[in-house]
């Protein structure tokens, strides 16, 4: 066993042995030196003694490969190792925590967490997202933005990193899908650090770096008209399932997914009501919505078309009796070009309907929101919990008198044919 000052030119000079291996200790470094091998790998190593189950005994270390690891890295380590074992202190534990470390480093990529994230997330009220919100993290987070993180560990992942990635949406004009990658982000980032997984969250104080449009807004009246008119058959075009989606969500301010994936189990025509089970709602709270005559009209019509068609269907807004509704995209850019209106979205309705019932028809605001299922103000919270008033026969009378108001506005029945509400003391 050979004892050289070890240098940064001596180890340089140092030559690989024919077989076997040879490990040349340092002088200025006592119990420190550096292994070669037959194979070329050249290793640092210390040996010292070490406080172990009461006694003093020799314990062999490794700082890593030269030339990986420098001789100034290698000796500091080794200078680190020898005092804590004069003191006591296990030198061996600092290199097996690390070692854990990048172990699990390895273990908890992008694409593994996300993978668990994705199965065990719950969001508020300890519940998991609902399907399609579930589905839309998913669509986002497994897009090819991410592609060269997924063998990256989750914990090397950077501010920067983030950044540059929706700095390439905001490239592509994709504005609100910048917005809507950095929360589903900041959702994983989150949830690893909850569990341990991570010691900080890259995500955290960055800015939502899109522009969004207000999500307040109320169709006028003239807008009103022109998609209710749209949804109309005419002589060169019959009408859809979309035009009798649209009409229910403007006549009861549901939710697009509930009337998309309305059923018929769901709805009683002779007594006029659809009951929402609690795992279709948003809230997860059973909702019943009295039945304007109109929706009732609709709904029978859709009845008697599958009667036609044979066809036997859970669904009532279905072309394929096994699934519901699912051409939205589609079917709104053809109903736009035909109302030709600002651009507006399906939820519009139900703000508008909220809106011009509080207003325009003097509705009171705990009925409105029991009437869109809508869980703030009065029916939250403390004041939540004990006011379980389903205002049946007020919602009733809202949906009845804002369904005159829309045939009213769009000009199907007279004028003079509708009623206005006013608040009751």
């Amino acid at each position: 066993m050979p004892s050289i000052q070890l240098t940064d030119a001596a180890v340089k000079r140092l030559k690989t042995p024919a077989e076997g291996r040879v490990e040349y200790w340092d002088t200025r470094t006592p119990g420190f030196g550096l292994r070669i091998s037959s194979t070329g790998v050249r290793s640092w190593v210390m040996i010292l003694r070490v406080l172990k189950d009461g006694r003093w005994v020799q314990q062999r270390l490794t700082f890593g490969k030269y030339p990986g690891v420098s001789l100034a890295e290698a000796r500091a380590k080794a200078i680190e190792a020898r005092g804590l074992a004069e003191r006591g202190e296990d030198p061996g534990a600092e290199a097996r925590a690390e070692k854990r470390a990048m172990i699990e480093a390895t273990r908890h990529t992008f694409a593994a967490v996300r993978g668990e994230f994705l199965t065990k997330y719950r969001g508020r009220g300890n519940r998991r997202p609902a399907k399609r919100t579930l589905a839309e993290i998913k669509r986002v987070l497994e897009s090819d933005l991410f592609t060269g993180w997924s063998d990256t560990p989750l914990s090397k992942i950077t501010r920067r990193d983030v950044l540059d990635a929706l700095d390439v949406l905001l490239a592509r004009g994709s504005e609100v899908m910048a917005n809507r990658t950095l929360a589903y982000l900041s959702m994983l980032f989150g949830w690893a650090l909850h569990r341990e997984i991570i010691e900080s969250d890259p995500t955290d104080s960055i800015k939502k770096p899109g522009v969004e449009q207000s999500r307040e807004r109320v169709l006028t009246l003239d807008e009103m008209r022109a998609i209710w008119r749209a949804t109309e058959p005419t002589e060169t075009r019959k009408g859809d399932l979309f035009d009798s989606i649209v009409k229910v969500l403007m006549l009861t301010g549901q939710r697009r997914e509930e009337v998309g994936g309305m059923r018929w189990v769901e709805v009683d025509l002779d007594a006029a009501t659809w009951t929402l089970p609690a795992e279709r709602t948003k809230n997860h709270r059973e909702h019943l919505i009295p039945l304007s005559t109109p929706v009732v009209e609709i709904l029978r019509a859709r009845q008697a078309e599958q009667a036609v068609m044979g066809m036997a269907t859970e669904f009532v807004f279905t072309s394929f009796g096994p699934r519901p509704f699912s051409g939205w995209s589609k079917s709104k850019r053809r109903l736009d070009a035909q109302a030709g209106i600002a651009p507006w979205t399906l939820h519009d309705l139900r703000r508008t309907l909220a809106t011009r019932m509080a207003e325009d028809l003097r509705v009171l605001p705990h009925v409105i929101e029991a009437t869109i299922n809508h869980v703030s103000g009065a029916r939250s919270g403390v004041a939540g919990t004990y006011n379980r008033a389903l205002y049946l026969d007020e919602r009733r009378a809202a949906l009845d008198a804002w369904a005159g108001y829309v045939l009213r506005i769009v000009g199907a029945v007279e004028m003079n044919n509708v009623v206005e509400m006013r608040a009751h003391g």
